[in-house]
């Protein structure tokens, strides 16, 4: 489907899919449900089938750690073992949405073994609450509330490969349509058919982890200012070496204050109303003062659209390179590239998913002066 067919059905039309999908699909079986994936997401679904009476018949897991366990009252098996018994007569249902390993991929692993009957955690979560929001994921209703703002979106990118992705992007989230996402594109952050370099870069690295964006640079920088909240992920920061670096240990935002924040030491640590810390929230606007910076780039975790509020100023004043993850939250697909429009207007801006899925999905403003010679 085009990414206009994508957007004209009516409200009517898919909350009534929302409803039928899944109910359609155990009908065509025993009503049986296996879950393919036995971790956060899995124990989401088979507690919302729970609520709702359906009560699934087992996990399967290619973990072999856990393989033979209970994971919430439900044993957990090998799919070629949940295949040899369910494979013609049950629902199995992809619940894992994880980096590196698409549902696509799940979904033929599940054909290959024989099964039938198989669909995503997506059909679930239409149905049953609990699940969604998940990332990038909604009600189809809900994002088609915001048709008009994914219109304009949808209208922004200027390449078709940008256009293309954007279209895959609505099929799976609007349609479960997993098997027309495309392979991820290489070099996240730098690709080189978008960005020339400047060696004399002063790189933002707004969400800088431990430093695995900037280990993989492909072209030396002159100054890098990052902005790193988690005590234990700032650690590692420091511990660089050979990096004309600056460590922020504060979270971005759209104005200074303070926030809880769940710092677990990895790239998942966040703001989050449960958090054990307090952190300080700083804007790029305040950290930037005196800086020319020429390029940014934002993984933060959800905060990505009062991180680019807080660094209004900036992009005015220095119109750098902006490349800036889109997919934590549904509606950074449609809010962070109209806001990218509206702040930096003489930019192309693209849009790239460097994972399986629409994960690392990134969208890309790029100055006319650093992109490459057509």
């Amino acid at each position: 489907m085009t990414t206009a067919e994508l957007l004209s059905e009516s409200q009517e039309g898919v909350r009534r899919r929302e409803e039928s999908e899944l109910g359609r699909m155990l009908a065509q079986t025993s009503g049986e449900v296996v879950l393919f994936g036995a971790g956060s997401l899995g124990r989401k679904t088979a507690a919302a089938l729970r609520s709702h009476g359906i009560e699934p018949v087992a996990f399967a897991d290619n973990d072999t750690k856990i393989q033979g366990s209970s994971v919430d009252g439900l044993r957990v098996i090998a799919p070629q073992q949940a295949a040899e018994r369910w494979a013609k007569r049950a629902l199995f249902v992809v619940s894992t949405f994880l980096p590196g390993s698409g549902v696509q991929h799940r979904v033929r692993e599940l054909v290959e073994l024989g099964c039938t009957h198989v669909t995503s955690f997506l059909v679930v979560g239409w149905r049953h609450s609990g699940i969604l929001p998940h990332f990038g994921a909604d009600l189809p209703s809900r994002l088609l509330a915001h048709k008009g703002e994914l219109a304009r979106s949808a209208a922004l990118w200027d390449d078709e490969a940008s256009r293309e992705t954007f279209r895959q992007q609505l099929a799976w989230r609007l349609r479960a349509a997993f098997d027309e996402v495309g392979c991820p594109a290489p070099n996240q952050y730098f690709p080189t058919d978008l960005i020339c370099q400047n060696p004399q870069e002063c790189f933002v690295d707004g969400g800088a982890y431990d430093g695995d964006t900037l280990r993989k640079a492909p072209w030396p920088f002159g100054r890098i200012i990052a902005v790193e909240p988690d005590p234990a992920n700032a650690s590692r920061l420091r511990a660089m070496r050979g990096a004309h670096l600056l460590l922020h240990e504060v979270l971005l935002g759209s104005a200074t204050g303070s926030s809880r924040f769940a710092g677990i030491g990895t790239m998942a640590s966040a703001r989050s109303d449960d958090g054990a810390l307090e952190v300080p929230v700083e804007t790029l606007d305040r950290l930037l003062q005196g800086e020319e910076p020429t390029f940014i780039k934002l993984d933060v975790e959800g905060d990505e659209l009062r991180a680019l509020q807080g660094a209004a100023g900036v992009l005015q004043r220095t119109r750098p390179i902006v490349a800036v993850c889109v997919y934590h939250r549904p509606a950074d697909l449609w809010e962070l590239p109209l806001f990218l429009r509206e702040s930096l207007p003489h930019h192309r801006l693209y849009l790239r998913a460097h994972e399986c899925d629409g994960f690392e999905l990134v969208a890309y403003a790029v100055p006319l002066s650093r992109c490459p010679p057509p």
